[in-house]
């Protein structure tokens, strides 16, 4: 069973600007009518972004589930567990990567999720829901000292969503000894069974690499998707 993850730099869904990348997902499951689980938790559950999730997966022919951790309604981890490794496709939406990451711990649903991957559940997810599949991620706070936050290790290295092109890898970053992934909005990058094997962009979006000792940016290339 092979283990797919499609991170996706950024970009708002609700305006259609990942269109292109969410059918490459949708495409990527090898179903007709996919079970997709949205976890909308970096944004406090917020209803528009959930009810704009629904609206462009169905369109896609997709049986859409929500997990809200922040309902008043507690579900039981025996309900969580069937949602979450029911899924053929979860995706994590943007938003408070410290609120996402508490919750998740806090509601223990960590285990669940890289169940579901064991099993062939595409993951995915945009902005804090790309950048929680890596070792680490950069906080973006430009107030503060850049540091690294962890994140859930089934991908190596540091993540940088909303990457801009004309932006330098950070001098801290570039002195680090592991794998850094930058990606634009608007572009995804797709992992088979943790490898990286290619960009994802709506148009020329693009996504790049940088390993030690290398401190020039590799872009990644484009993943051409095999017809089943």
């Amino acid at each position: 069973m092979e283990r797919k993850i499609i991170p996706i730099g950024g970009g708002l869904l609700r305006l259609g600007e990942t269109i292109a990348i969410d059918k490459f997902i949708v495409k990527e499951s090898g179903r007709k009518n996919p079970k997709v689980l949205f976890i909308p938790t970096a944004s406090k559950d917020l209803p528009a972004y959930s009810v704009a999730f629904r609206r462009v997966y169905k369109k896609l022919g997709c049986q859409v589930k929500i997990l809200r951790l922040f309902n008043k309604t507690k579900f039981s981890q025996t309900t969580v567990e069937k949602l979450i490794t029911s899924a053929d496709i979860i995706y994590v939406g943007g938003g408070d990567y410290d609120i996402l990451l508490s919750m998740w711990k806090k509601h223990k649903i960590i285990p669940f999720i890289q169940s579901a991957y064991r099993r062939g559940t595409i993951l995915s997810g945009l902005s804090a829901g790309c950048a929680v599949w890596y070792e680490y991620l950069i906080d973006s706070d430009e107030n503060k000292k850049i540091h690294l936050k962890k994140g859930l290790g089934m991908l190596k290295g540091i993540a940088i969503p909303h990457y801009k092109t004309e932006n330098p890898f950070p001098l801290e970053i570039r002195k680090t000894k592991t794998i850094v992934t930058a990606i634009e909005d608007k572009c995804a990058v797709i992992y088979i069974n943790e490898h990286l094997k290619g960009s994802i962009p709506v148009t020329r979006e693009k996504a790049f690499t940088m390993r030690h000792p290398h401190v020039k940016k590799k872009q990644v290339t484009l993943y051409f998707h095999k017809s089943r």
